[in-house]
């Protein structure tokens, strides 16, 4: 697998910016950028600079004196321990129309050339809309830090966040990393066509399934015993998650207390669940006829030939199981005893 870098805007992103900078001595790092960037290394991500320089061309910068000030930068960044592989320098002014000032996307592909980084696991930091949208072709995740009050360009497609300093956005970029780990588990739809091809695959490579189905809002022993238990009836575990308006419908207005996006974070990061997809219906019969495991699984005490779902997997030869809760656990009796502490 390629490295995963931060493509870094240099002036505003990483230095002051006076104005065609063309004194190193005048060379100072912006507040929160060593701190950000360190811990971006600990993650191990490598960084490279792609600037725009039109100082060149203007006349205003000579390329001695471009050459002092980005290493004064390299040499500032690597007293606080950080280590820029490459930078990558446009002379140009835009009515050259040349292809790689930013915004267009020839640094951004010349960086990918040279230093052969990974797209889909990089970032590109700026403190403008056309450092982000410089690497809006190659799908990388861009962060804006700052002020941007520019109107030149609309905002990005590929823009993710807006970060106050470079510590900001390494905190965002590493919570983003965490969610993009467990997002392969995770499908937002069970007729969408991701979903259909994950359950052809399974079929495909003879798996056994089983599916069970829930709300699963604030996780808690009982939970995790009764999943556990489910992964261990089959090859994988699929489990279909009520929507925030379905859990309204069953638990009543105040619930549920953790959103449809964090039940959805919290399941995928448990290593016996395979997959997690959210239906927004009554009963589970709809995502049921869809999925159609080997195995439907229930807790509690319920007789499985009287749930609604069990004529559905009767019908097209599964089996219903029903595994007994964790005693003394339950998110209702949980809530109930935080409101009586308070």
């Amino acid at each position: 697998m390629k490295d995963k870098y931060i493509l870094l805007d240099r002036d505003k992103t990483v230095n002051e910016d006076p104005g065609y900078l063309n004194d190193a001595s005048k060379v100072k790092l912006l507040p929160d950028v060593i701190s950000g960037l360190k811990l971006l290394k600990d993650f191990n991500f490598k960084f490279a600079i792609i600037t725009n320089q039109s100082g060149l061309s203007r006349g205003l910068i000579k390329p001695d004196e471009l050459e002092a000030v980005n290493n004064r930068i390299l040499e500032l960044l690597k007293e606080g321990g950080i280590f820029i592989e490459k930078i990558f320098v446009c002379p140009h002014q835009d009515e050259d129309n040349c292809g790689c000032r930013k915004p267009k996307d020839g640094l951004v592909k010349k960086a990918l050339q040279e230093i052969e980084f990974e797209p889909g696991r990089s970032y590109v930091v700026g403190d403008k809309f056309r450092d982000i949208v410089a690497a809006e072709s190659l799908n990388i995740d861009g962060i804006l830090v700052g002020k941007n009050e520019e109107t030149e360009f609309k905002k990005p497609a590929n823009l993710i966040f807006q970060a106050k300093d470079m510590k900001e956005a390494a905190e965002f970029i590493l919570q983003r990393e965490f969610e993009k780990e467990n997002s392969r588990k995770i499908f937002f739809s069970y007729a969408d066509e991701t979903f259909e091809n994950y359950l052809r695959n399974l079929r495909n490579e003879k798996k056994t399934m089983v599916f069970t189905n829930g709300c699963f809002d604030i996780l808690h022993p009982g939970h995790l015993q009764y999943l556990w238990q489910a992964s261990n009836l089959a090859d994988v575990l699929v489990v279909g998650l009520n929507t925030d308006e379905s859990v309204k419908k069953l638990k009543g207005q105040t619930r549920p207390v953790n959103n449809l996006k964090d039940r959805l974070l919290m399941l995928s990061n448990l290593s016996y669940v395979d997959a997690v997809v959210p239906f927004s219906e009554d009963t589970p019969v709809g995502i049921l006829e869809t999925v159609r495991p080997d195995i439907h699984v229930k807790g509690g005490d319920y007789i499985a030939e009287k749930l609604p779902e069990y004529t559905v997997v009767k019908k097209y030869g599964g089996r219903a199981v029903i595994l007994p809760f964790r005693k003394g656990y339950s998110t209702t009796g949980i809530l109930e005893k935080g409101n009586r502490r308070v």
